[in-house]
């Protein structure tokens, strides 16, 4: 059965195409900088399409080499640096976070409800409140200008998150699967492992991308913790693109456009999974 047309239709794909316009004009226009020559990008008025196809941006960030330290290698540096911060925090924040959700879910945790209300509050809390005590630790401990401080640091800026992704998940699976592999000798941790968390994957993933894409675009402790290529971000590489005297910003745009690649990717592939752990939470069974 056909579903009748209504003019109320065409108001929602004009506010689809707004919103569509919204998102993807940005994409392009960076994209498309990162392509035109640097006359073309200076150039008034501006053009919406590449006259030349130039890609000498990205072969200067792919083939970049020490030697010459440069905005581009440096660039390039800060993106080896992101992925194995990224990668560390989302492995050590979704193990952690899998425990803490599953203990205040299915474990009768003292003061549970509090402990929930706690987690949720502690994400109210701008994240520039604790640049300043976390420098002062990390100075004390010896790990500024680490990878360490800056995995430690999103680690415990993005749990609280995990927790609750993986609370909510957790809440909509059965007990009665748990409680039979109690029953037949498995222990608390092993029906974690070898029964929720494999029913789990959808939450799991989802809680994954968030912490991953947190840590890939933090910049603020990024910028503050970090002085040198040993542990400097993508994020604060790209803020050194802008120079006091002249901006490239063919350079600074295909570095944004090689930045998103990964998370277009994660999003682009894993789409169902994402929407099913964002919303297996929501409807209480």
């Amino acid at each position: 059965m056909k579903k009748k047309w209504h003019p109320s239709n065409l108001v929602e794909l004009f506010l689809i195409l707004i919103v569509l316009a919204t998102i993807l004009l940005p994409l392009y226009w960076t994209l498309k900088i990162s392509l035109s020559p640097d006359k073309e990008i200076r150039s008034l008025p501006m053009k919406w399409g590449v006259s030349q196809l130039n890609v000498q941006n990205y072969k200067e960030i792919i083939f970049s080499y020490a030697k010459a330290i440069d905005t581009a290698y440096t660039f390039k540096r800060g993106l080896g640096n992101s992925l194995i911060i990224s990668v560390a925090t989302t492995i050590i924040t979704v193990f952690f976070g899998s425990l803490g959700a599953y203990a205040i879910t299915r474990l009768k945790v003292k003061f549970g409800n509090v402990m929930t209300f706690f987690v949720l509050l502690t994400q109210m809390l701008p994240p520039v409140l604790l640049v300043i005590p976390l420098y002062i630790i990390g100075n004390k401990v010896g790990i500024l200008n680490t990878k360490t401080l800056l995995v430690v640091s999103y680690i415990a800026l993005n749990l609280p998150l995990c927790i609750w992704i993986m609370r909510g998940y957790f809440k909509t699976l059965p007990s009665a699967i748990e409680e039979s592999a109690l029953v037949d000798g498995c222990g608390r941790l092993g029906a974690l492992f070898r029964i929720v968390l494999p029913m789990s994957g959808p939450a799991l993933f989802t809680a994954g991308l968030f912490v991953f894409n947190n840590a890939w675009n933090e910049f603020l402790f990024a910028l503050v913790f970090t002085t040198d290529l040993r542990a400097k971000t993508m994020t604060v590489a790209m803020a050194e693109m802008i120079g006091r005297f002249r901006t490239d910003y063919g350079l600074m745009a295909t570095s944004g456009i090689l930045g998103s690649i990964l998370p277009l990717i994660f999003v682009a592939f894993f789409q169902k999974y994402l929407v099913s752990g964002i919303t297996g939470g929501a409807v209480k069974q």
